[in-house]
């Protein structure tokens, strides 16, 4: 359609059915009720003849939408083959109905029109008299589209209101559709159906009182040949959810959630404890016993608190090693994995992802050996030229302000105790000799017992003393704290919490097709200033290890591998 064109023959007076234009329909129906099904049909032969009818219009096929919400376009799939077409000009003018037939959503309204225009494709909607070709039509079509917004608004709120009566009242809600029950709904109560019944019953007693899996419940019903409604195979939330449905144990249940927003159709599912929910054995017979229901849904609910605290620890898992989630396969993007080597459970290896699910046809990238990458990083972390004694040093300068421990004064606390017990125990025995209680041999003897024991503890406490005052004015001390905080540098945990703080990712590949012969990219995390950032796509530090594998018994085969290291700052 020529815009300009058009424009111009209406404003002369010139009808819209008198311009030669490519017409074309559309038509929806937001429901499946039964007098509505013929509702599409009957739209789309009265627009196919009302633009026969015009002999300047040519008519091009419609689109039609059935059952489907005008509230989401994403879901009308003709409505979104429609614009495409528009989009490849095989139409100049779009019939409908009304505003509501094309968009319940003023933005979507206004979106769409405006997106129709710009592929020369105006919009006649007959009952709001608009036509999108004229300059005030988006002010109108803007009024006409928020009234059917909030149409939709007010219509949600009446079913919420009227589902809320309906449950004070007691009313059983939902369709047709409760697996084991049919709804008679004159009388206002659910009938068992023995057929689905027997199934129910099978499903709570293979997780209650068998204690199977709800994935292995589903297999065994659907190798069975057993569906859900609309033959349906029968899935874990199927029958997750049938197991939580108090309805089976002869329950009222309702308000289990509500939707919050009527465009995005949001959902806000309560806690059982806001449940409305009360004994109606009456009206809701129950299919199976009480306490078997109980029991079924008080295992339910352990397995699924134990699922959500592995899935909180999601992360946890993924830093569970000091690699974990680090090792990248250059071929797949996948992550390597750690397993442990078959032939040496002391040896761990890190296999790529892909290659663990489906074989070596599909990924033959290199394993790595988790030893030959700590010899590697321990080797990078020397390289990084770290000034160690500058480290020393800080440390020293806090270390000397303080007392070091070496347990002495522990032990000579301990002998000070145990001197001061035994001359309480000669007090008391001299005591006791004067009030006659022992005789003079019994106290000779057991006092000579403790001088014996005074004699060899206070020797150990005296040198335990002038061992205390040479190490507070030892010329050594400042060596011997170098060494020990050497080691301490040096030591396993602390390279391994280095290489945790500077190891961001490892990017594997093979070279030249040789599984032995691989490239690692490593990639630390760092933040320098912008001079350092311009160097960062060179690597750091490069260099070359050979590692060697297998073992000097039988049936093993002794063989090298090569890695060729590039490291890298992060940008």
């Amino acid at each position: 359609m020529d815009l300009y064109t058009v424009r111009k023959k209406l404003n002369m007076g010139i009808p819209l059915t008198s311009i030669k234009l490519r017409v074309t329909d559309y038509a929806r129906v937001s429901t499946d009720t039964r007098e509505q099904k013929k509702s599409p049909q009957n739209q789309v032969e009265h627009f196919e003849q009302y633009i026969k009818e015009r002999k300047d219009w040519i008519y091009v096929p419609g689109y039609v939408d059935d059952g489907i919400t005008g509230t989401s376009d994403i879901k009308r799939d003709n409505f979104m083959r429609m614009i495409e077409d528009a989009r490849t000009n095989k139409f100049d003018l779009i019939v409908t109905k009304e505003i509501s037939r094309f968009s319940r959503n003023t933005l979507d309204s206004i979106k769409y029109t405006r997106e129709l225009l710009s592929y020369g494709v105006a919009v006649l909607f007959v009952n709001d008299n608009i036509n999108t070709a004229m300059p005030d039509s988006e002010l109108r079509l803007t009024i006409m589209a928020s009234m059917a917004q909030d149409e939709i608004r007010r219509l949600s709120e009446r079913v919420k209101f009227g589902m809320n009566r309906a449950i004070e009242r007691g009313e059983i809600l939902g369709n047709d559709m409760l697996y084991g029950y049919k709804k008679d709904k004159n009388a206002g109560i659910l009938n068992i159906v023995e057929e689905e019944a027997k199934i129910v019953r099978k499903i709570y007693e293979l997780y209650a009182i068998e204690k199977l899996t709800l994935s292995k419940i589903s297999k065994i019903l659907n190798n069975e040949g057993l569906k859900t409604y609309k033959n349906k195979k029968w899935c874990i939330s199927t029958i997750s959810r049938m197991i939580e449905n108090p309805k089976y144990k002869g329950y009222y249940c309702a308000r289990k959630s509500e939707i919050v927003d009527y465009m995005t159709k949001k959902i806000k599912h309560f806690e059982k404890d806001d449940w409305v929910i009360y004994e109606d054995k009456t009206r809701i017979p129950p299919i199976v016993d009480e306490k078997l229901w109980e029991r079924a849904n008080i295992r339910l609910m352990t397995r699924k608190k134990s699922f959500k605290i592995r899935k909180v620890n999601k992360n946890i898992y993924k830093n569970r090693y000091l690699y974990s989630a680090k090792i990248y396969c250059a071929e797949h993007n996948t992550i390597f994995h750690r397993r442990e080597f078959r032939k040496n459970k002391k040896d761990i290896t890190w296999v790529c992802s892909e290659y663990l699910k489906n074989g070596k046809t599909t990924c033959d990238s290199p394993n790595i050996r988790e030893s030959e990458l700590d010899v590697i990083f321990k080797d990078l972390i020397s390289k990084l030229q770290i000034d160690f004694n500058k480290v020393i040093g800080i440390l020293m300068n806090y270390y000397k302000h303080l007392e070091i421990d070496t347990g002495i004064d522990d032990k000579i606390e301990q002998l000070e105790k145990e001197i001061e017990e035994i001359h309480f125990k000669k007090d008391k025995i001299l005591e006791l000799s004067l009030q006659g209680s022992l005789t003079n041999s019994e106290f000779y003897e057991r006092n000579n017992l403790f001088n014996e024991k005074l004699k060899k503890l206070k020797p150990i406490l005296n040198n335990l003393k002038q061992e205390k005052e040479k190490l507070k004015n030892s010329s050594n001390l400042i060596e011997k704290l170098s060494n020990m905080i050497k080691h301490k540098i040096n030591s396993k945990s602390t390279i391994s919490k280095a290489i945790s703080l500077l190891l961001d990712h490892i990017i594997v590949s093979k070279i030249n097709k040789d599984k032995n012969n691989m490239e690692l990219n490593i990639f630390l995390s760092y933040k320098g200033n912008d001079e350092q950032e311009q160097e960062q796509l060179q690597p750091i530090i490069r260099n070359n290890y050979e590692f060697k594998r297998g073992y000097d018994t039988k049936g093993t085969k002794r063989y090298k591998v090569y890695y060729q290291v590039n490291c890298y700052f992060c940008l």
